[in-house]
């Protein structure tokens, strides 16, 4: 009935499943070591979109890499991203869109950390299904974001090429995950 479809389907689901199962595993030992912030990131997935499936393994893996993640969750406005960045200082502001009608939102987070008077001091990135390079180039983000090593990657390679390159206060790699104290 579903033919090729259902076989996608049944991969996306169980795909899910065995993150669900490994990603723990990987917080734990990310509780297990002590590291020196590279930064603080704010990420979210944009007002309108609830897909959150690239979000998540982007921000645990720029947690298990010693950054600060602040996850807004999704269907975030660009007026919540720009007053977080304000508040936590924020080095990074990451925004996925996973449609074309939510993809609109990106342009209003630039916006809205220029009306904020932020934007010069943060590093923007945008990822999702849809979001290119030649979108990210369009709208003025900083990063165009493909998966989560990618964004580990770029995310280092900014803040060396940036002024904000300092590290932080040494903090638990994975600060908002439940470590236990022995």
């Amino acid at each position: 009935m579903y033919g090729k479809n259902f076989n996608l389907l049944v991969l996306l689901i169980l795909g899910i499943i065995v993150s669900q199962l490994v990603l723990p595993i990987s917080a734990e030992a990310s509780c297990k070591q002590e590291n020196v912030s590279h930064g603080t990131v704010i990420i979210g997935t944009v007002e309108g979109d609830s897909h959150t499936y690239v979000k998540d393994n982007v921000a645990t893996a720029l947690e298990n890499e010693g950054f600060e993640v602040i996850d807004l969750g999704e269907g975030v406005s660009a007026e919540s991203f720009a007053a977080n960045a304000k508040e936590k200082k924020a080095d990074f502001v990451f925004s996925f869109a996973s449609m074309s009608t939510t993809m609109i939102h990106q342009i209003q987070i630039e916006e809205q950390l220029k009306a904020t008077g932020i934007r010069d001091k943060v590093i923007t990135g945008v990822g999702g299904s849809l979001v290119t390079q030649t979108w990210a180039d369009q709208i003025g983000a900083d990063i165009y974001i493909s998966g989560p090593e990618d964004a580990v990657s770029k995310a280092k390679s900014a803040l060396v090429k940036s002024s904000n390159n300092v590290p932080k206060a040494s903090v638990p790699a994975n600060k908002n995950a439940s470590c236990k104290k022995p």
